[in-house]
């Protein structure tokens, strides 16, 4: 059992220290051919974001699980980084005063139509959080967040843009010696601890994928 252990942790900590993730383009693939490796960038672009390229997107709530926190921290990070790539982005807070002070209830169809008129944004943007870890095991720490994005249209829900990617982190060090062990649960546990970790994954992650955005079709117009 120990021996099982060992081996995990140093796996653990020799594949976070090396792993850079390869980007996989499925636009031209079925969805027989597409397999998905969780920790690689996934992405599809439909040829509806080159015909019609979004010039304004509004961020929605993000689908998690009793994760509140983790939802709101998703939405700003998404919206911050597609203003890197879409020429007007209309962030959470943003979105929820027009909501209100129109009274618009962005469960219902009608009224998502009314909220894309009023503020002349066409197309909207969906997060998912699809999986959180954080296992802590005295000598080894490790964190992962799972993220899927959908871009859609308002007016047919025609995704123009999808991704997901996996992204995780770990730390500690291997228990060869009573000082290396002592090393390990120490770094392992201020890993486990570090309340940054979390929004760092969040932002390499939508960095990560918003980078599989096409450059700002806006300006070849």
């Amino acid at each position: 059992m120990f021996y099982r252990f060992l081996m995990l942790v140093i796996c653990g900590l020799s594949l976070s220290a090396c792993v850079t993730p390869t980007y996989q383009d499925h636009s031209q693939k079925t969805s027989a051919q597409a397999e998905m490796n969780s920790k690689d960038v996934n992405f599809k672009i439909s040829g509806l974001y080159y015909r019609d390229p979004p010039e304004c997107v509004v961020v929605m709530e993000t689908k998690t699980d009793k994760q509140p926190a983790m939802a709101r921290m998703i939405s700003i990070a998404l919206a911050r980084h597609l203003g890197e790539k879409i020429d007007r982005v209309i962030f959470p807070r943003k979105r929820v005063y027009i909501a209100k002070k129109q009274g618009y209830d962005l469960s219902n169809k009608q009224d998502l139509r009314r909220f894309s008129q009023f503020s002349k944004c066409r197309f909207y943007v969906n997060a998912e959080l699809y999986d959180l870890g954080d296992e802590f095991a005295v000598v080894f720490s490790e964190k992962h967040v799972g993220i899927k994005i959908d871009m859609m249209r308002f007016e047919d829900d025609e995704p123009v843009w999808q991704a997901a990617h996996t992204v995780w982190r770990a730390d500690g060090g291997m228990p060869l010696s009573p000082m290396g062990a002592l090393g390990g649960i120490a770094s392992a546990a201020m890993f486990s601890s570090d309340t940054e970790i979390l929004p760092s994954l969040v932002d390499d992650a939508m960095r990560r994928m918003v980078r599989t955005l096409p450059p700002d079709m806006m300006l070849d117009r």
